[in-house]
């Protein structure tokens, strides 16, 4: 590109601050196969941090044009769709920890201190977009039901007449999509716990494994199912 204000592709995306973002703190003596190690279980978790903000503004502008007078559930399918694609590509995500061996990420699991998934702000907000919190309800399906009422419509009428439904009933798939997605990377999460941890406590003073199977216990938007 030319000119003095042209955006270079490294400019654009930031690559010195993403690149240069990943500090392990295990100590040199561990060796350089576990240095590695411990750099991969960091982009792990920094790609998944990203994908998490990605979901939490498509849940956002979803329900922002589904509660408006007038409503568009096709331009929130858009977002709600990427939301079940973040999800599923999360939930392939997670084979990745099976190429962390259980004895580098023991190497290396004491130099962490208090830091644990478990601390993930993200994380949480996505499971109070999602209604999963229980201590409040789903903003996007708040603003489902709206739309839903708005078009005269039940819930029971909208699935037992589809086509008169149109977009909304596929919005209501695709938050059932959601919903299950999300139940499947839980579940890939509490395998990759068990195969790495075993029934050890969890990093943080977590319980480990049966800390993370709390989140197989309740499904999104349970209303759609």
């Amino acid at each position: 590109m030319e000119g003095e204000h042209s955006i270079t592709y490294a400019g654009y995306l930031r690559l010195d601050e993403i690149l240069g973002a990943q500090h392990p703190v295990g100590p040199a003596e561990l060796g350089a196969h576990v240095w590695a190690a411990e750099h991969f279980f960091i982009v792990v978790h920094q790609a998944f941090e990203l994908w998490f903000k990605q979901e939490l503004l498509d849940l956002e502008r979803a329900a922002d044009v589904l509660a408006p007078r007038e409503s568009d559930p096709e331009l929130a399918l858009d977002h709600l769709e990427r939301v079940a694609a973040i999800h599923r590509l999360l939930t392939q995500q997670m084979v990745l920890f099976d190429h962390l061996s259980p004895r580098s990420f023991l190497a290396f699991r004491p130099y962490l201190g208090s830091a644990s998934g478990s601390e993930s702000a993200q994380f949480r907000a996505v499971q109070k977009a999602l209604g999963i919190s229980r201590r409040a309800p789903s903003p996007v399906y708040q603003a489902f039901s709206v739309a839903l009422e708005r078009s005269g419509m039940s819930l029971e009428e909208l699935y037992r007449e589809p086509s008169r439904g149109g977009a909304l009933y596929r919005v209501a798939e695709t938050l059932v999509d959601i919903s299950e997605s999300f139940w499947l990377l839980a579940a890939a999460h509490v395998r990759i716990a068990e195969r790495t941890i075993g029934a050890r406590p969890g990093t943080g003073g977590t319980i480990g494994v049966s800390y993370l199977e709390e989140a197989l216990r309740t499904k999104a938007f349970p209303e759609l199912w």
